[in-house]
Parts: structure tokens; sequence; C-alpha cells
């Protein structure tokens, strides 16, 4: 907090600097970790994967290309919300703690938990209005141009939608109590589950104990159908919106 606190907002030169060095930090770890997971599951062991690979086809590299032209766009978007939520932690108008023990430590995972069912809940509601509204839907489909998803799917939007779906969580953690700790986990959790629901390929265990998790967790399965029929699976991270809702192929 001590360096967060030291720095100068207001300086033009501090905003660009912590500016940069968010993109730069928000792009590269989405290029590694998205190049990583595509090399490990659709390269290194295809052969394994290789009845579990929901499309046969290989991108293009017009896609890739217009899919990472996408992602440096919201690569952007995030960064500025990143330098926001900066801002409004020295600002002490966040309910972000650094400090662990200020809060009992089974809490933790509890601030996780809500976080992402908040989100969930959010992000559920924008995506049906995404595809309800025609002004709305004309920014969405730059993501279902990608009918056949690739990891670098996972960051693919128009910068408006980006924006839309960034807005949120400045919110939530002004509501929620959250450690710098519960927050870096979130984050990783957040990029994560977009890239396994945009790989193309189900890395989700089939064994019949996994069953309840497969039934609640939305997967690559899942998220497939939905750039297949766009009319159903609108969830983020868990289904039950989609079954309150009957929206779940």
């Amino acid at each position: 907090m001590e360096i967060i606190d030291a720095l100068d907002f207001t300086d033009y030169r501090t905003l660009l600097t912590s500016f940069l060095l968010l993109f730069i930090i928000v792009f590269l770890r989405y290029i590694i970790l998205s190049g990583t997971y595509h090399w490990i599951f659709l390269i290194l062991y295809r052969k394994r994967f290789g009845g579990r690979i929901l499309s046969s086809r290989d991108p293009k590299n017009d896609q890739i290309k217009r899919e990472l032209l996408l992602s440096a766009y919201s690569a952007v978007i995030f960064s500025l919300t990143g330098l926001i939520i900066l801002i409004l932690w020295q600002k002490d108008l966040t309910k972000i703690y650094s400090d662990i023990q200020e809060y009992p430590l089974w809490y933790l995972p509890v601030s996780i938990v809500i976080y992402l069912f908040i989100h969930d809940f959010y992000y559920y509601w924008l995506h049906r209005w995404m595809h309800s509204s025609k002004f709305m839907r004309s920014f969405h489909m730059e993501h279902h141009r990608s009918v056949h998803t690739t990891v670098f799917t996972s960051f693919s939007f128009h910068p408006m939608e980006s924006l839309l779906q960034a807005v949120i969580v400045p919110i939530i953690i002004m509501i929620v109590p959250m450690s710098t700790l519960a927050i870096l986990i979130t984050l990783s959790l957040m990029t994560f589950s977009a890239i396994v629901n945009h790989a193309g390929v189900e890395i989700y265990p089939m064994d019949r104990k996994y069953r309840v998790f497969r039934k609640y967790v939305i997967g690559a399965t899942h998220h497939d159908h939905h750039h297949k029929n766009s009319k159903k699976n609108f969830g983020l991270y868990f289904t039950f919106w989609d079954r309150i809702m009957k929206t779940e192929r």
C-alpha cells in the first residue's frame, strides 16, 4: 500500500507510466498464458486429447491476427480499469486490504466466491442484452466472428464490449472487502476460465465423481455451444443462471 500511496496520479507522467506498465503486464500475461495453454493441450498432448478437441479445424492466420488485435484493444481497456482501481485504492474508496489478518483467514476464499458470483450474475444479463439489442449485437458479433474458438478468442472483444465487461470490477471491489492476495487469485481464475472456455479442447475430467462440478462449472464444451448457437449458454463461470432462465443447451 505504501508504494501506491507514494504515486502521484495528478502527474501525467506517473499516469502514463503506470498505464504502460499495466498494459505490458496484462497483455504479456495473456499472450504467455494463452500460448502456453495452446502448446500444452493442442500441440504437445494433441493425440491424448484428440477425442476432446471440439474442432478439427486449425484456425486461419487471419483469425489469429484479428483476435490478437482485438485483444490488444481489450488489454488497453483492462489496463485503464486497473489504473482506476489503483487511484480508488489510493483514495481509500475501495474495500481492498493489504494486511491478510485484517479479516479471518476463512474469509479469503469466501470473498473470491462472492466476487465470482456477482461477476457471473452481471455478465449473464449483460451477455443476453448484447445478443438481444441490435445496437449492442453489432459490437458483440466481433467476438462471435470466431465460430471455431482459439485460446486467443478469450480476450478478443470490441472495445465497447471490453468496457462494459470491465466496469463491474471496480464496482465490486468498492463494496466487497478483498485482500490483495484474493484479488490476484481472482484475476488469475478469470484469465484461466476465459482461456479454458475458448481453447476448443475440453480438459475437465469426465469421471462420474466430477459430475456435479461439470454440471455447475462452465467449461470449453458449454461455451463452444454458445459460439455455435448464440441463443443458448450465456453464463461466464457457472451454469446457474442458464439453468434458472432455461437458456442452457
